[in-house]
């Protein structure tokens, strides 16, 4: 299979691995002590629609961001304003979301969710506005240059679902559990089994689709295959009825999930304990960026739902955009431009934002940034209906991951 094959199946999976809660998103701004020519941003994302995520959590953070950021002088001066637009599931949504942003002069979109992003990516692109991730499931953020995804790569980020497996959960069988209804979802299976190999542990691969009335045959299935880590590679609330049903049949493994999909709706279930690599910040790491992040939600967010999911994705994209501005120098008296993020984006060596993002950001103009690009994660855990942070905010990376 040709790595871009393989990079639409992981994309697939990493996906429908989100839950399927929905939210409206509403303009946010608050009072600022900044005086320059206000700065605007869109925020794009499914928060309706079939493929609705967990995106609904990045239409939470971004308003919020905007009010903490003008409550503490704006950036370099200039105060902001967020839009966010709902792209549906549906690419000609996604393409009139896409306009609405344009009609309010954005200098950068920020992509909670990216089911949709090829709609509109080359558009954007060859109109030099800046498109930053939020999460970056699409094959377009590694192969069009352009983009700017800020969490852990693709690829990588499947080859450490069996490396937090092993290393987390003390896995000796592994188990792929992906999604039926897409195709492309079967053809992470050999990247998965090859890790598997490579780790020195059992491999099982099943289809699970998501509408299923009952997860019993399947349950008992991996139990006969004594599978003790499961990865729940398909849709949040489904996960959720498998595990149940599991239960019922007294088998309950360790699980394993993502930070994309932690949160509310594993938290309703008893005696579940699940492991999974962070692609960004587990929200309840005790670490300054993080602990910068919670306080701005607590204070400024109209509603509960920003931890894990693609808030701590939305967070690290606008707080990237923050910091491309910043550094681009431009006068407080003096409007923002898309060109002044494109060169604050350009000129990251390494950036982690102190701390905040897995991985040092370094993106070169005119050139995609690759499958391979950002292969260190954290991890993120659930125990006693409790999300957990394994390693804090330590880095995990391939030669050292386990």
């Amino acid at each position: 299979m040709t790595l871009t094959a393989c990079a639409l199946a992981l994309a697939a999976v990493l996906t429908a691995c989100s839950s399927s809660k929905k939210s409206s998103g509403t303009n946010g701004s608050g009072g600022s002590t900044a005086s320059g020519p206000t700065i605007n941003v869109g925020v794009i994302g499914s928060l309706t629609g079939a493929q609705a995520s967990s995106s609904n959590q990045g239409a939470t953070v971004a308003p919020a961001w905007a009010d903490w950021i003008n409550a503490n002088g704006g950036i370099a001066g200039h105060p902001v304003k967020v839009y966010v637009a709902d792209d549906k599931g549906d690419p000609s949504d996604a393409q009139a979301a896409y306009q609405s942003l344009l009609s309010h002069n954005v200098v950068a979109i920020i992509v909670s969710s990216d089911n949709e992003v090829s709609a509109f990516d080359s558009t954007a692109i060859s109109a030099g506005l800046p498109l930053i991730s939020g999460s970056a499931n699409s094959t377009d953020w590694y192969t069009k240059a352009g983009m700017f995804p800020t969490p852990t790569g693709v690829l990588p980020g499947v080859n450490a679902q069996v490396a937090v497996g092993v290393k987390y959960g003390h896995a000796t069988n592994f188990a792929n559990l992906y999604c039926a209804e897409i195709a492309a979802c079967a053809q992470a299976s050999p990247i998965l089994q090859s890790a598997t190999k490579t780790a020195g542990i059992g491999y099982v691969g099943l289809s699970v689709s998501s509408t299923s009335p009952s997860y019993t045959a399947q349950c008992v299935l991996l139990q006969q295959k004594k599978v003790d880590y499961a990865q729940l590679n398909f849709t949040t609330a489904a996960a959720v009825k498998f595990v149940q049903s599991c239960q019922a049949q007294n088998y309950n493994p360790t699980w394993g999930s993502s930070e994309q999909a932690a949160g509310t709706p594993f938290a309703s279930l008893s005696n579940f304990t699940m492991y999974g690599p962070a692609y960004a910040f587990p929200s309840v790491a005790d670490a300054p960026p993080v602990n910068t992040f919670v306080s701005a939600m607590e204070k400024y967010a109209t509603n509960s739902n920003w931890r894990e999911g693609t808030a701590s994705f939305t967070w690290g994209g606008l707080q990237a955009l923050a910091k491309a501005i910043q550094d681009a120098n431009v006068g407080s008296s003096t409007a923002v431009t898309r060109q002044d993020v494109l060169n604050g984006l350009y000129s990251f060596k390494d950036e982690n934002l102190g701390g905040l993002l897995a991985n040092g950001l370094t993106y070169t103009k005119g050139k995609a940034v690759g499958f391979q690009f950002n292969p260190c994660y954290f991890v993120v855990g659930m125990s006693g209906g409790k999300t957990t942070a394994p390693a804090g905010l330590t880095p995990q990376c391939p030669s050292t991951s386990g």
